[in-house]
This record gives structure tokens, C-alpha cells and sequence, in this order.
């Protein structure tokens, strides 16, 4: 029987404001702490793409670094932000777009000047080094030849063909070349007003001073919409499997399923399936994988959240002739974890762990910024409290029912790449399209 589990820290709760034009300012009081953390989040990326404008969101949040009317090129704009603070980092993903930042909570207020300046009065220069860096960045994605090579993303564009979920987020390498000062300032235009963003500030500030200095710094962006990501439609035709030829000593394995949104009812016992497979040393898939069967050097799982949906996959590398038998310990794996209820000192050790990364949370003001940034920019991602909370009441027989409805052999795509015989891509094939414990478990 399960056992009752300890009351998790309390968090500290954010306090929601709203600027003249609409910009959202979440600030999250912790006064305990030492230093503030910002973060400006953009609803903008390569969800909200068509494949012409492919990577543009991820060539406009590197041209943004390029200089400003008040500083006009980069290194006068990052010399003024490591003046107050951190340097200023910068990431584009599917759903969204950041800028985040820490410093002292006097030098809030120059922070924030600062980063306004850059988002509200951009130079759009540059441009045609920033697609050299990119260029660069996009190296480790593909093969000499210019052919894509990296699993997570041949995964996504098989998982969701012909729609923006399947585009990557950088771009590809002709496609960026084709961008000019035009289409940055349209897509600048088109995301970059205030009704689009949200402004998540969390450390030792009041939500009085924290909007204060928002207004002087943010105050005059225009308006702007609001703006939805596109839809994700994934592919019809599960299970699937996928094959890459690149040459190298190691394979790519990774088993993908479509999932609903955090919304769902089931979604809190598919995060723990996923601590359970691949959380600390002691996990099953490491267990399993790596220390029982010495197949790999690392075995592991994720659960992505998207606007919309989400996507659990089970990753690893194994030498080629090693593949079929990794992918059996796999499904090994996930067999059991659907059919057996998981002990009680394997829960106890996930809530322990749980509620120590809550407790760590509390301590951290860039974290407790960006979730509560993010629930806010997308309302369908919960906060990270309520997360847990749902997390920590699954039972075992609500993950083993979640596990045997969505994990299901009939709902995977599996994306192989590397140096692959063909027998061995035969028997991954056979083994991804064949009824199995896991399968049959779901139809009960």
C-alpha cells in the first residue's frame, strides 16, 4: 500500500500585472534570496512557421543581439548588460523564445532599461554574419553531404509530416541564406508587441517596484497580438519505422509517442513513468541497459511539453550489432512497467526526490522565473507546484493503466540512424510491427 508522503515546500506565489500596452508581468516575491532573475518570453518559433519562413524566429532572437539605437552594436549592447549583470542568454524552441537574465536586485531597474532597449529599437544589422553563426550552429545536425543526421529532429519532421511541429527549429542551411533585413523586421513586426510576451521577474523584489521599472523599460512596445501556434497533426500510419544510413561506431535509437497536452488527466502519471525510466543512477532503463546488460554507456527518457500535445521518447546509442538486443531490453522495460505495479520503495524514492527539487526551486530564482513565466505564456502548462502535486498522487495502478494506454507498441515510431545492416534493420523493423507484451497488455 502506498504510503503518505511528506508535504512538499510551499512554494512562493507569483503576482500577475499588466502594462498600458498588455505586456503580462509575473513577479514571484523571494525574499530569502540574494539575486533577481528576469526572463522575457516571446510566443515565437518554429511552431509558428510555414517551411518558408523556416528558422526565421531563430536567425530574428540572434539579430536582436546585433545593436540597438541606444547601443549600436553588439559589443556596446553586451558590455552594458555584463555592466549590471549575467550576460543575457538567448534560446528559441518549437513553442516559444527567451531572453533571461540575472543581476543584483539594485541593478534591476538598469537590467531591464537595457533589455528593453534592445527588444524595443532594434538595429536589424548583421544580419549576414548571424547567418554564418547559424550556419555553424546547424553543423552538428547534419553529414558532410548536408543530409540531417540528428535523431530528435528526423523523428519530429516522420512524426509530423507536412506540418510546423516537424520543422527545426534552426532552420536549414539554404533556407536561412534566403533571409534578408525584410523579412526580420516583418517577423519582428508580427511577435513583437506586447500582447505577445510575458515578463517573469522572481527574487527578492516587490511586485510594485518589479512593475515600476517594467513600465519605464517596456512601457512603450506597441500593442501588438496574440499569437497561436500552428496546429500538430502527427502521422497516421503507427508504428513506423525509420531508418538513417550515417556512418560512425555508434547507432541512434529513439522511440517516439505523441501524447496529449499536460491537461490531461493521464499526463501526471506519464511524468512519472518517465522519472521512473530515467531518473538518478538508480533508474530502470539505466538499471536494465547499462548496468545489468552493458549495452550502452547511457539509456534514457524524456517528456516534452508543447502547446498542445506532448512527446515521450526512450533514447540511447549502441553499437550496430547491439541494436535488436537494446531495443528487447527496452520493451522489456516498458513491459514491466505496465504489467507490474512499481514498489513502494521505488515511489518513495521518486517523492523523495520530487520533493527535494521543489525545496531546490524555492532556492532558485532563475527556475521559479521561467515556470512561471512559461504557465503563463501558455496556460495549458501548469505550474510547477500543481505539477507536482498531481505527480506525486498518481497511484500504481494509475501508471500502469496510463503506461498501457499510451505507451502502447501500435503508437510508436521508432527513428534508427547510423551504420545499420540490413538484417538488423529487419529485425527493428519486425519488432516495432509485431504484437508484444506491452501491446496486447493495452487491449485487455
Amino acid at each position: 500500500m502506498t504510503q503518505p508522503h511528506a508535504t512538499p515546500t510551499v512554494l512562493p506565489e507569483p503576482r500577475l500585472a499588466r502594462l498600458d500596452n498588455g505586456l503580462r508581468v509575473l513577479v514571484t516575491t523571494q525574499p530569502h534570496l540574494s539575486l533577481v532573475s528576469m526572463i522575457l518570453l516571446v510566443r515565437v518559433g518554429s511552431r509558428y512557421e510555414d517551411p518558408i519562413d523556416n528558422g526565421l524566429s531563430h536567425l530574428l532572437e540572434h539579430v536582436l543581439f546585433r545593436g540597438c539605437a541606444a547601443y549600436p552594436d553588439t559589443h556596446s549592447l553586451n558590455a552594458a548588460i555584463e555592466s549590471v549583470g549575467t550576460a543575457l542568454d538567448a534560446a528559441t524552441a518549437p513553442d516559444y523564445t527567451t531572453f533571461e537574465a540575472v543581476c543584483l536586485p539594485e541593478r534591476l531597474p538598469a537590467m531591464l532599461s537595457i533589455i528593453g532597449a534592445m527588444i524595443g529599437e532594434p538595429n536589424f544589422t548583421g544580419i549576414d554574419v548571424e547567418q554564418r553563426i547559424i550556419a555553424e550552429e546547424l553543423q552538428d545536425e547534419i553529414d558532410s553531404s548536408g543530409r540531417d543526421v540528428d535523431p530528435d529532429n528526423l523523428a519530429k519532421m516522420k512524426l509530423f509530416p507536412g506540418t510546423s511541429m516537424g520543422l527545426k527549429v534552426g532552420g536549414t542551411l539554404a533556407g536561412i541564406k534566403r533571409f534578408g533585413e525584410a523579412d526580420c523586421r516583418r517577423w519582428y513586426a508580427r511577435f513583437y508587441g506586447a500582447a505577445n510576451m510575458v515578463l517573469s521577474i522572481a527574487g527578492p523584489i516587490g511586485l510594485e517596484d518589479a512593475l515600476a521599472s517594467a513600465a519605464k523599460a517596456f512601457g512603450q512596445l506597441p500593442v501588438g497580438e496574440l499569437q497561436l501556434a500552428k496546429p500538430a497533426s502527427s502521422r497516421g500510419d503507427l508504428p513506423a519505422f525509420e531508418f538513417t544510413r550515417h556512418s560512425g561506431s555508434q547507432a541512434d535509437l529513439q522511440l517516439s509517442w505523441v501524447l496529449p497536452p499536460e491537461s490531461h488527466p493521464d499526463w501526471a502519471a506519464l511524468l512519472l513513468a518517465q522519472r521512473l525510466l530515467d531518473d538518478g543512477t538508480c533508474a530502470r532503463l539505466r538499471h536494465r541497459v547499462v548496468d545489468q546488460l552493458g549495452l550502452a554507456y547511457h539509456a534514457g527518457a524524456d517528456l516534452e511539453v508543447y502547446d498542445g500535445l506532448s512527446i515521450f521518447t526512450v533514447a540511447t546509442q549502441t553499437r550496430p550489432n547491439q541494436a535488436v538486443q537494446v531495443l528487447d531490453a527496452i520493451h522489456a522495460v516498458l513491459d514491466e512497467l505496465a504489467s507490474a505495479p512499481a514498489a513502494e520503495t521505488e515511489l518513495a524514492r521518486m517523492r523523495s526526490r520530487i520533493e527535494l527539487e521543489i525545496a531546490g526551486l524555492r532556492d532558485s530564482c532563475g527556475q521559479a522565473a521561467y515556470w512561471h513565466g512559461l504557465a503563463e505564456l501558455h496556460p495549458g502548462t501548469a505550474a510547477i507546484a500543481s505539477r507536482w502535486s498531481r505527480t506525486l498522487a498518481v497511484t500504481p495502478e494509475d501508471l500502469m493503466q496510463a503506461v498501457r494506454t499510451h505507451l502502447d507498441r501500435k503508437r510508436v515510431q521508432l527513428t534508427a540512424v547510423g551504420e545499420l545492416e540490413p538484417v538488423w534493420r529487419a529485425a527493428l523493423r519486425h519488432r516495432i510491427r509485431s504484437d508484444g507484451p506491452l501491446r496486447t497488455a493495452a487491449h485487455r
